[in-house]
């Protein structure tokens, strides 16, 4: 143990090289040694080359046509929804659906995805046909979002039912050059006579004009009675609605004749009430001055007669202090005498 576990740049003591690994200490022991397990199975044949892994379960490749599984063709992938997208629910793909519709799904045996990624089930009329992918299919019950495929026609279209491709791009049969067609010589002296055919164009011209001048002249005519007619009933129109303007203008001047001369008497009566009223206030501002001027008349003969009563009494008053002002007098000379 002196010597194990030095390091590579090192000298041991010794003097003699590291071991390569530790030392054992049991002979079983075979710690830090790698083996590899010897292979139970029979080696690969380097004849066969390597492919992929044969699938665990037998039915990895159903719903895939028979050459493209033999051939190591995958089968292309059910659509899956754009990021973000929810699945419809099946509920929601019912409701949508109509029997008898056609539309495509990605069959794989019984089992179909349509293009927004809800399950449907596949039914076949006998055995499914090995095909999937896209196809189209037809809807058989909406409620059980059942579907059918499209069967897809294999059979050989029979010989002679068309065209071969070399009878279709060969040459046609040469043709010889027909002699080119000239146009005949004039017919002279041949033919009707060129001078009646054309005394006969104008007199069917000439009537032709007589016609449609007649008859020109007939809507003409039709059209001056039907405007005559029309000016007629325009004007007995217009007559009538000036007679309506006029029976309402002479009714709406009697009505404001009425509403002035109503107007006017209940002014007239306002005024009179609005006079009578002023003659009554009048009336009794004069009652109510006269009164005034005779309770002043009888207040002015009280007053006087209160100032003629009061007269007496001053001088009644001034003679008795007279009367006593000479007793006083006469009783001091009385007193002083004495």
């Amino acid at each position: 143990m002196a010597e194990w576990g030095s390091f590579v740049g090192e000298t041991p003591s010794s003097g003699g090289h590291p071991p390569s690994h530790p030392p054992r200490s049991d002979a079983d022991d075979g710690w830090g040694i790698f083996e590899p397990e010897p292979r139970t199975g029979p080696s690969p044949s380097p004849s066969v080359p390597p492919g992929p892994a044969p699938a665990a379960d037998a039915d990895a490749d159903w719903g895939v046509f028979a050459p493209a599984a033999a051939e190591g063709i995958p089968s292309p992938a059910p659509p899956s929804p754009p990021a973000g997208v929810p699945t419809p629910s099946p509920e929601v793909v019912a409701s949508l659906l109509t029997a008898g519709e056609t539309l495509w799904a990605h069959v794989d045996g019984p089992v179909a995805v349509l293009g927004s990624g809800c399950g449907v089930t596949a039914v076949y009329d006998g055995e499914p046909d090995g095909f999937s992918g896209w196809r189209p299919v037809t809807v058989v019950d909406p409620a059980r979002l059942t579907v059918r495929p499209v069967p897809l026609s294999l059979a050989e279209p029979p010989v002679g039912a068309a065209t071969s491709v070399a009878e279709l791009y060969s040459d046609t049969e040469p043709q010889s050059a027909a002699e080119p067609r000239r146009a005949t010589p004039f017919p002279v002296g041949q033919g009707p006579d060129l001078d009646a055919v054309l005394n006969r164009a104008v007199a069917e011209e000439r009537e032709r004009v007589r016609a449609e001048a007649a008859a020109a002249a007939h809507r003409a005519e039709i059209q001056l009675n039907v405007a005559k007619r029309e000016l007629a009933e325009r004007a007995e129109l217009a007559e009538r609605h000036a007679r309506m303007r006029e029976e309402q203008a002479q009714n709406e001047e009697r009505r404001a004749q009425q509403e002035a001369a109503q107007q006017v008497a209940a002014a007239q009566t306002e005024a009179q009430r609005q006079i009578a009223a002023a003659r009554d206030q009048a009336a009794q501002t004069v009652q109510h001055w006269q009164f005034r001027a005779q309770q002043a008349e009888g207040d002015r003969a009280r007053l006087a007669e209160e100032l003629n009563r009061a007269n007496r009494t001053g001088v009644q008053r001034l003679v008795l202090v007279g009367v006593l002002a000479v007793i006083a007098v006469v009783l001091t000379f009385v007193l002083k005498g004495a």
